[in-house]
C-alpha cells in the first residue's frame, strides 16, 4: 500500500470512526462520545436520598460516593492486560468529565427555586433562536437568562459557557424528572452573542434526537463549574480507537517491563552526528587523533560509545539524560526546578532533527499548555524553521509561530500544489447541498409567522377540503394564506413568551478566571476549521437560519381530544367555533414542529457526514501539504494529541516528546499512543504540580489519577534520569527544597552562576540582607462569594511589602506574588492598584500557584492565607504545590502566613496528624534566623543602617522605602527635606516650599520653589530665570528616570 492510500485509510478510521459499529465485550467500549440522559440525570438513588438528610461531621468522607463497577487504578506493579489498563482510565476519566454536571443536576432537581452558587450555574427562560449550519456542524442558538444569578456578568473574564462546555437542558415544565437533554457549547460569541441582551450562545445536540425547533418552549439549562469537556472528549474517543491498534510500548507501560531497549529506528540505524552539539567557535578544536570535533562527532555510535562532550556546555547530568532520551524506546527524565528540563529538550531535539533522513516522518512534541508549547516551539525556530504548529491559535505577538500554523503554511504554499485542494470542492458542495436540503424543510419555521394553508396542506396536517374552504373563500389579491389569518380571530393568537433581558442597574461582577487561564482555554478550543485569523475566534461561521414565528393559538384549555374530533368532523373549517380556532391553530402549530423535528433529525444525520467528508478532505490535504513540505517537527498540546490523533497517526512519527509530562493526566498521553509509534520521551518532575480533575475524590486512592505515567514508572522502577545541577535559586532558596530528614530532593547542586552574588544573583535592596523570611501573624482569614478563601490583613502587609520594595529600586516586572487562592489573587491586586506610588503599573505579576509551574522572577511574595482555629489548611497541605511555590524566585522569597495554623495539626512527639510539611520548613527558617514568631517583618534602612519591624498593615504608612525617621538632608535647591526618610535620591523629588528668590520687578517670587517663577502682583512675565520641571509628582516615583530638570531661561 502506497503512503498516501495508507495515511487517507487512516483518516477515514479516525473520523468516520468504523470500529464505532462493533459491539464490543467490554460495556465501557460502546459508550458515546456525548453522555447519554442517563448517566447524567439517573433515577434517584441511594446517594441522592442521603443527601435530603442533615450533613453530618463526617459527610465530606461519603461525598462523592461512585459505583463499585468504577475500576481502581493500578500503580504499583503491572496491570493483568493493555485492554484492563486503557479501560480503567477511560471508565475514570469519563466519570471525572461528566460528575460535576451529574453533581449539578441533582442538586438542582431537588430544589429547583434555589438561587446560583455552589457548584452550579443556573440559565433560566431559555429559547431557541435558530440554526447556524456551521462547516463543524449544526449548532442551534439559545437565548437565556442568568437571573438567579443577580450580577451582570464579565463575559470575557469568565469561564461560563467556555466552547466545549458541558450543559444539560430540560424544559421549565418538567425540571427534569423526566426529560434531560445533554449540548455541549459550540460557541460563545462576545460580539453578536453574549454582548446581547439578553446574551445568546450557540450549542451542539449531544443527540439530534433532543434537537430543539419550537421557540415557544422555554428551558432550565444547567452548567456545572467545572464542566470543559472539551480536552475529555477527544481523549476518551482516542481511548477507544487505541485498542483497535498496536499498542507498540505496552510491555513498558503496561507489563513494567524495566528492560528498556533503543527504538528500532535507532538500533537500524546507531550512527549519529551529533556534531550540532558544539557551539561553530569550538567546532574546530583538535581531538586527541589530531581530527577536529565537529569531524569526530558526525560520526558516533551512540549504542556502544556515547562519548562525554564537554564542548556542549551541558553539565553531567544534563549529558545522561540525553543520552537517554536518544536511546530508550521509553526516556524518562526529571528535571527539578531550575535544572534545565526545557534546554536538554531542546538539545535532545536538535540531534533528532538533524539525523533525520529523507523521507522519514517528523517528530511530534506536546506540552500541557499553549504557552510551555511555544516557548519550546520557539527555541527550537533557532536552528530548524520547517515546524508545524498544530491546535489553538497561540498569541499575536508570537508571530515566528504563527507563521508555522496550518492556516498560514496553506497560504504560502497555494500555486505549488494544486493536488493538495482535491476533493475540496466536491466536499463543500455536498455540505452545501444538505444545507439547501434544511433550509426548505425549515421554511415553515424561517419565513412564516403565521403558518401559511399551504404548509398545512403539504405536511398532511389539513385535507384538501378543508384548505379549500379557507383559501376559496380568501377575496380576490389577497395574498395565500389570507384566508387563515382571516379565519383566526384577533384575540386567538398570543405572543410566545420571550427570554427577559437582563437588568442593566445590577451589580457587575468580579472577573472569575485569571487572564491567563481564560485564554489558555480559548485557545485550546480554537478549530483549525476557522481560517480566518482575523475572525473572532469565538463565533461560528455558516448559513444562519433564525426562527422567524412569534406566535402561537391561544390556549383556552379545550383538550387535544376534542381538537381531534371537530377536525375529523368538519371539513369546513368556518364551521368550528371562533372561541375554539386558537386552540385549533395550536395544536396545528405543534403537530407541524413534530413533522419538522422529525424531517430534520433525518436531514441533521447527513449533514454531519457531510461534516465528517470535508474533515476528511481537508485533513487529507494537510497531509499531502505536511508531506510535499517535508516538515520535520510537528507540535501540539496534550489536548491536541487526542484531538488531533488522526492527523498525527497518519503521517506516521516514530517518536513523541512531552514536556511537563509529570504535570500530564495518564490517560491524555495514552490517547497518544500511535500505531506508529516507537520512541517515547517523558520530561517532567514528579515532584512538582500532578495532574489534576474536577473531582478531586479522582486524584487519590482508590483511583489515583492525580499519579501521572511519569510518576507510575519512576515508582516503578522503570529507569529515568535526574537532572541534579539548578541555575535558578540563591543557596539560602534551594535549601529549602533540600531539609533533612526528609528532603524534596537529594544531590541537587548549585550552579557557580547563582552563588555570584554581586552582579548575577545581587541581595534584595531594603531587606537587609535577607533574602528569605517568614512573616507570621494570626489574621483571620475569609471566604468570598466564589467560595474561595482571602484574608485581606496579608493581603495588605503584602501591598506594603511589595511597595517597600519597588520603593528601594526593584522593578515592579521583578516581583511576582503568588498564592494558593483565586480569591486572594483578586484582594491583593486590588491592594496594590490602591497604593498611589504604584499607579504608574499597569499590570502587577500576581499569580495563583497552579498557574505559575515552569516560570521564574526575581522576587517571589508567597501568600498563605489560612489562619483559623480548626487549623485547616486546605491546598497547602499539598507537597507538590508547595515545592512549586518555593522554587519559583531567584533572588528572594518571602512568605506571610499562620505558622500555628500551617503546623499544629502536624504530626510531632506529642499528636498524630498531617505528614509534616510546613513544620520542618519553618523549623528550618527560625535556625537560620528567618522567622520570628513575634518579631514582624524585619526591613533595613539604608541610610541610617537601621533595622525596622513592621508588624501591621497600617506601619507601612509612616515609612517611604527606608525608616520612620525624618529624612534630615537637604534638597538639590537647598530646602531641608520635608520627607520619611527614603531611599531614592533628592534629584527626584520636587520641592514645594515657597521659592525665596526676588524677581526683576523686584517683588518676590509667588510661587513654589520647583515652579517657573512668576509675580502674582504684576503682569505675568514669561521670561523670569526659573526652575522648570518637565513632571511633577508629589508621590514617591521608584522610575526617577522620568523626572528631568531644566533652566526654562
Amino acid at each position: 500500500m502506497s503512503y498516501l492510500s495508507s495515511h487517507f485509510s487512516i483518516l477515514k478510521e479516525h473520523i468516520q470512526k468504523p470500529y464505532k459499529q462493533t459491539n464490543y465485550p467490554e460495556e465501557w467500549r460502546n459508550l458515546p462520545e456525548i453522555p447519554s440522559r442517563s448517566e447524567i440525570c439517573p433515577r434517584l438513588d441511594e446517594a441522592e436520598i442521603r443527601s435530603t438528610e442533615p450533613e453530618g461531621w463526617n459527610e465530606y468522607q461519603k461525598d462523592p460516593i461512585y459505583s463499585s463497577s468504577l475500576p481502581h487504578n493500578i500503580i504499583k506493579g503491572p496491570w493483568p492486560s493493555a485492554t484492563d489498563y486503557v479501560g480503567a482510565h477511560y471508565q475514570i476519566l469519563r466519570e471525572d468529565a461528566i460528575a460535576p454536571l451529574r453533581s449539578a443536576v441533582t442538586e438542582f432537581k431537588r430544589r429547583p427555586e434555589m438561587r446560583e452558587g455552589g457548584d452550579l450555574y443556573i440559565y433560566t427562560h431559555v429559547t431557541f433562536r435558530g440554526i447556524r449550519l456551521s462547516p463543524i456542524g449544526p449548532a442551534f442558538r439559545a437565548e437565556f437568562s442568568h437571573e438567579r444569578y443577580g450580577k451582570r456578568i464579565r463575559w470575557d473574564q469568565s469561564s461560563r459557557l467556555m466552547q466545549g462546555n458541558l450543559v444539560a437542558l430540560s424544559p421549565q415544565s418538567d425540571c427534569f424528572q423526566t426529560i434531560c437533554k445533554i449540548a455541549v457549547i459550540a460557541a460563545r460569541p462576545l460580539v453578536g452573542g453574549l454582548d446581547q441582551n439578553p446574551p445568546q450562545v450557540d450549542l451542539f445536540w449531544g443527540d439530534s434526537k433532543d434537537l430543539v425547533i419550537d421557540p415557544a418552549e422555554q428551558y432550565f439549562m444547567i452548567e456545572a463549574r467545572s464542566s470543559y469537556f472539551e480536552a475529555s472528549r477527544h481523549m476518551l474517543e482516542a481511548m477507544q480507537k487505541l485498542l483497535t491498534e498496536r499498542f507498540s510500548l505496552a510491555s513498558h507501560l503496561v507489563d513494567l517491563d524495566p528492560d528498556v531497549k533503543a527504538p528500532e529506528y535507532i538500533k537500524n540505524h546507531p550512527i549519529l552526528d551529533l556534531s550540532s552539539l558544539v557551539p561553530i567557535d569550538k567546532a574546530s578544536n583538535p581531538t586527541k587523533d589530531g581530527s577536529a570535533l565537529e569531524i569526530l562527532l558526525s560520526n558516533v555510535d551512540a549504542l556502544s560509545h556515547f562519548p562525554p562532550i564537554p564542548e556542549s556546555s551541558m553539565d553531567a547530568s544534563q549529558m545522561a539524560a540525553l543520552e537517554s532520551m536518544l536511546t530508550k524506546r521509553v526516556a524518562i527524565v526529571q528535571g527539578p526546578p531550575g535544572t534545565g528540563k526545557t534546554f536538554v529538550s531542546v538539545m535532545t531535539l536538535r540531534i533528532l532533527i538533524a539525523n533525520l533522513q529523507s523521507g522519514d516522518p517528523p517528530i511530534v512534541i506536546s506540552a500541557q499548555t499553549n504557552h510551555a508549547l511555544d516557548q519550546l516551539l520557539n527555541h527550537v525556530l533557532a536552528f530548524e524553521p520547517n515546524i508545524l504548529r498544530l491546535g489553538g491559535r497561540c498569541s499575536k505577538e508570537n508571530e515566528a509561530i504563527l507563521k508555522r500554523t496550518l492556516y498560514e503554511l496553506r497560504n504560502s504554499a497555494k500555486g505549488q500544489g494544486p493536488q493538495q485542494n482535491h476533493g475540496m470542492k466536491a466536499a463543500y458542495q455536498m455540505l452545501d447541498d444538505c444545507r439547501q436540503k434544511i433550509e426548505l424543510a425549515l421554511m415553515p419555521l424561517i419565513n412564516q409567522d403565521i403558518i401559511t394553508l399551504e404548509t398545512l396542506l403539504s405536511h398532511e396536517i389539513i385535507s384538501q377540503a378543508q384548505y379549500n374552504s379557507l383559501e376559496g373563500r380568501s377575496w380576490v389579491g389577497d395574498t395565500p394564506g389570507m384566508g387563515l389569518e382571516t379565519w383566526l380571530p384577533g384575540d386567538s393568537l398570543e405572543y410566545f413568551p420571550r427570554t427577559p433581558p437582563i437588568d442593566l442597574d445590577l451589580e457587575l461582577e468580579e472577573g472569575d478566571l485569571e487572564q491567563e487561564q481564560l485564554q489558555e482555554l480559548a485557545n485550546e478550543v480554537a478549530a483549525d476549521t476557522r481560517d480566518d485569523r482575523d475572525f473572532d475566534r469565538e463565533a461560528l461561521k455558516g448559513k444562519w437560519l433564525g426562527f422567524s414565528r412569534t406566535m402561537t393559538g391561544r390556549d383556552t384549555g379545550v383538550e387535544k381530544k376534542e381538537i381531534k374530533k371537530l377536525l375529523a368532523i368538519y371539513k369546513d373549517l368556518h364551521m368550528i367555533p371562533v372561541a375554539k380556532r386558537g386552540d385549533i391553530y395550536r395544536y396545528w402549530v405543534e403537530k407541524l414542529n413534530r413533522k419538522l423535528k422529525k424531517e430534520l433529525k433525518l436531514l441533521i444525520t447527513d449533514y454531519k457526514k457531510a461534516v465528517d467528508n470535508l474533515k476528511l478532505t481537508k485533513w487529507n490535504a494537510n497531509i499531502k501539504l505536511i508531506k510535499s513540505l517535508g516538515i520535520k517537527l510537528i507540535g501540539c498540546t496534550t489536548t491536541g494529541l487526542s484531538k488531533y490523533r488522526g492527523l498525527l497517526a497518519a503521517v506516521e512519527p516514530r517518536t513523541i516528546l512531552i514536556e511537563e509530562a509529570a504535570e500530564t493526566l495518564e490517560g491524555t498521553i495514552i490517547a497518544g499512543m500511535l500505531d506508529s509509534l516507537q520512541h517515547l520521551i517523558l520530561v517532567g518532575d514528579h515532584q512538582q504540580l500532578q495532574a489534576g480533575c474536577n473531582v478531586r475524590a479522582l486524584e487519590v486512592e482508590p483511583y489515583n489519577m492525580g499519579v501521572s505515567m511519569f510518576e507510575r514508572l519512576v515508582n516503578n522502577s522503570i529507569g529515568y534520569t535526574m537532572l541534579n545541577r539548578q541555575r535558578r535559586m540563591i543557596p539560602d532558596i534551594r535549601k529549602l527544597l533540600c531539609i533533612e530528614p526528609a528532603p524534596f530532593y537529594t544531590n541537587l547542586q548549585d550552579h557557580p552562576s547563582v552563588l555570584d552574588r554581586q552582579v548575577n544573583r545581587p541581595s534584595i535592596p531594603g531587606m537587609g540582607g535577607r533574602d528569605t523570611y517568614f512573616f507570621h501573624h494570626n489574621w483571620p482569614e475569609a471566604r468570598n462569594t466564589d467560595s474561595s478563601k482571602y484574608n485581606l490583613d496579608e493581603a495588605q502587609m503584602i501591598a506594603g511589602m511589595f511597595n517597600h520594595l519597588v520603593l528601594n529600586g526593584v522593578p515592579a516586572s521583578k516581583i511576582t506574588v503568588l498564592t494558593f487562592y483565586n480569591g486572594q489573587r483578586k484582594t491583593i491586586i486590588q491592594e496594590l492598584k490602591n497604593y498611589t506610588t504604584l499607579r504608574y503599573i499597569s499590570y502587577f505579576n500576581c499569580f495563583t500557584v497552579d498557574s505559575y509551574q515552569g516560570e521564574e522572577n526575581d522576587v517571589i511574595l508567597l501568600s498563605l492565607v489560612r489562619s483559623n482555629q480548626f487549623l485547616g489548611i486546605g491546598f497547602l497541605n499539598n507537597k507538590n504545590r508547595l515545592v512549586v511555590a518555593l522554587s519559583r524566585a531567584r533572588r528572594g522569597l518571602y512568605l506571610f502566613g499562620n505558622a500555628l495554623t500551617l503546623c499544629s495539626a502536624e504530626t510531632s512527639d506529642d499528636i498524630l496528624g498531617r505528614d509534616p510539611l510546613w513544620d520542618p520548613l519553618i523549623r528550618h527558617l527560625k535556625h537560620e534566623s528567618r522567622f520570628d514568631l513575634d518579631g514582624g517583618l524585619p526591613i533595613s534602612c539604608t541610610r541610617h543602617n537601621r533595622t525596622i519591624r513592621v508588624y501591621e498593615p497600617d506601619n507601612w504608612v509612616a515609612l517611604a522605602g527606608g525608616c520612620n525617621l525624618k529624612c534630615g538632608g537637604r534638597l538639590d535647591c537647598g530646602h531641608p527635606c520635608p520627607y520619611t526618610c527614603h531611599p531614592m535620591e533628592h534629584s527626584d523629588f520636587a520641592c514645594t516650599e515657597a521659592c525665596t528668590k526676588i524677581l526683576l520687578c523686584g517683588h518676590s517670587c509667588s510661587s513654589i520653589c520647583s515652579a517657573n517663577c512668576e509675580c502674582f502682583r504684576c503682569e505675568p512675565i514669561s521670561d523670569f530665570p526659573a526652575l522648570s520641571i518637565e513632571k511633577y509628582d508629589s508621590g514617591v516615583d521608584s522610575h526617577n528616570s522620568n523626572l528631568r530638570y531644566t533652566d526654562s531661561r
